[in-house]
């Protein structure tokens, strides 16, 4: 026979939870605007964060920077390379970009954008006070075949003052109208062009460069005759 076994059943009255709270901490409140105290509190939660060092900005490398970075692996290492050269002349001092110098010869090489004007009475000045053979200036764009242009002619200038590396590889990269133009020549002076810039000589063993120019530039660039 079969006995049941009754379990007493509590009944809940109204202050009984029927389920237990499963985290006892206190329930956080979400809101879209948080309190003065709130953020006094978090305030404390917050330190200065350690400063980073500045990385500096890159610099775009200047028209002298980018020809003498197309021409130095060319040179013949009996080449000795000078940056940032500076001339005392009486119109103060002048820079010339880049100064080569092989034995006793001196080149010095000034590099402008496209925008200067290529002619300048100071230039005179800075062939004699220099004490350079030739004053190269260059007009160059922010192209690399301007600068390779720019190396091609200097190096049909002065073949022996490159390597044989470096005349057989800015004979290849050279443009064409940069190479029939450093062969063919020009009849007034020295002076080669291509389609991405120009390279101008003054040669001091050549009056007609220079000499009036330097007369002008001494005279404070008055065009007077030299007789004067």
């Amino acid at each position: 026979m079969t006995k049941w076994c009754h379990t007493p059943v509590r009944i809940l009255g109204p202050n009984d939870k029927r389920y237990p709270d499963m985290n006892t901490s206190p329930r956080i409140t979400v809101s879209a605007f948080p309190t003065v105290e709130w953020l006094q509190q978090r305030a404390a939660d917050r330190g200065s964060a350690a400063r980073h060092t500045l990385r500096p900005l890159p610099t775009r490398p200047s028209a002298a920077g980018r020809l003498l970075g197309a021409m130095r692996a060319m040179l013949d290492t009996s080449v000795r390379v000078e940056e940032g050269h500076w001339v005392a002349t009486p119109d103060g001092e002048l820079p010339v970009d880049i100064v080569l110098q092989k034995g006793d010869k001196r080149i010095g090489i000034c590099c402008r954008s496209a925008w200067v004007a290529s002619a300048s009475d100071q230039d005179a000045l800075m062939l004699v006070y220099g004490g350079f053979d030739v004053l190269y200036r260059c007009t160059v764009d922010a192209s690399l075949e301007s600068v390779v242009d720019a190396a091609y002619a200097l190096m049909q200038a002065h073949p022996t003052w490159f390597s044989a590396f470096g005349r057989l590889s800015l004979g290849r990269r050279a443009s064409d109208a940069m190479v029939a133009s450093a062969l063919c020549g020009t009849e007034k002076g020295w002076s080669v062009a291509g389609p991405f810039g120009t390279v101008e000589a003054l040669r001091l063993c050549v009056a007609s460069d220079w000499v009036r120019a330097f007369a002008r530039a001494l005279r404070g660039g008055n065009n007077l005759a030299l007789s004067a």
